[in-house]
């Protein structure tokens, strides 16, 4: 299996669980979970093309596969971060909606991608 379909592949599995999580607490009326299942949501969706990186097990522009798993993330991670912004206005779309959406998948996005160059080491200097 590419890593690319591995990636978005278990990226979209995260996010339909925890779109059914935050369906599930809703129904049970579980307001605390129903919060973490919502904070999921949108950990997925803005982190999409990041998270879909990391779990397709490639670095941010290390290859045309990694490129393309990017630029497809993005994409699919400002659908559901519109959907997400669309569902907590009341199911209106305002003008703040699209803004703040490329807005929130970039940030996310980079700071998951920073996080990961932090943690293997890509910003230690070399010793003297």
């Amino acid at each position: 299996m590419p890593k690319s379909v591995m990636g978005i592949g278990l990226t979209g599995l995260g996010f339909a669980g925890a779109f059914a999580l935050h369906v599930a607490a809703g129904a049970l009326g579980w307001a605390w979970l129903f919060g973490v299942a919502v904070a999921l949501i949108y950990f997925f969706a803005a982190g999409f093309p990041a998270i879909a990186l990391w779990l397709g097990g490639m670095r941010y522009r290390e290859s045309r596969e990694a490129r393309l798993t990017y630029t497809a993330g993005t994409v699919i991670g400002m659908g559901l971060t519109l959907g997400a912004l669309w569902a907590a206005n009341g199911r209106s779309f305002g003008t703040w909606t699209f803004v703040l959406t490329p807005v929130l998948v970039s940030v996310v996005s980079a700071l998951l991608l920073t996080i990961r160059a932090w943690q293997e080491g890509e910003f230690r200097r070399a010793r003297a």
